[in-house]
């Protein structure tokens, strides 16, 4: 665990998977229960496609190439830190997890992003990259959000399911 060396003067505008607006966040429908992570766990912050044997369990790994991102990880301090390491965003195997298909939250994506684009889930491991509607993003599938607010790679952007602008 390293010890810290360094404080910012000012406070982050916001942190990875949480909401970035007052807009309503929805769950995907299934109700209580009705979703469970993989044994290898999700990531916080990333999208999960749903188990091609059983649809109730999800994972940041999809089971084709084409498949549809069921939701997004938002982070609610569910992650386990494990012994030696200093933070974590990973969701241990087989917990109740509920994807987000509604909301606007705080996301990195691996490239750079501009208002109105959209986002993709990588479908190896569920993680962000942003392009035109429509476009062919090597390795990812479109979802149904759009970039709120760009940045470039390594800083925080804004994902909405309700702007699209």
């Amino acid at each position: 665990m390293a010890f810290q060396k360094s404080v910012g003067m000012y406070r982050g505008v916001g942190q990875v998977g949480h909401p970035a607006s007052s807009a309503p966040i929805i769950a995907a429908a299934g109700g209580p229960g009705a979703f469970k992570t993989a044994a290898a766990g999700v990531t916080i912050g990333t999208f999960v496609f749903r188990d091609a044997t059983d649809p109730r369990i999800v994972s940041n790994v999809a089971p084709a190439a084409d498949s549809k991102a069921i939701g997004f990880i938002q982070n609610l301090g569910q992650a386990t830190i494990g012994y030696g390491e200093s933070d974590s965003m990973q969701v241990r195997g087989g917990v109740e997890i509920s994807p987000k298909v509604g909301g606007d939250f705080w996301a990195k994506s691996s490239t750079a992003a501009t208002e109105g684009q959209k986002v993709f889930a990588s479908v190896t491991d569920g993680t962000i990259a942003t392009g035109a509607a429509g476009a062919t993003v090597t390795g990812h599938v479109e979802t149904d959000w759009y970039v709120s607010q760009g940045a470039v790679v390594g800083d925080l952007v804004i994902i909405s399911s309700w702007s699209k602008a």
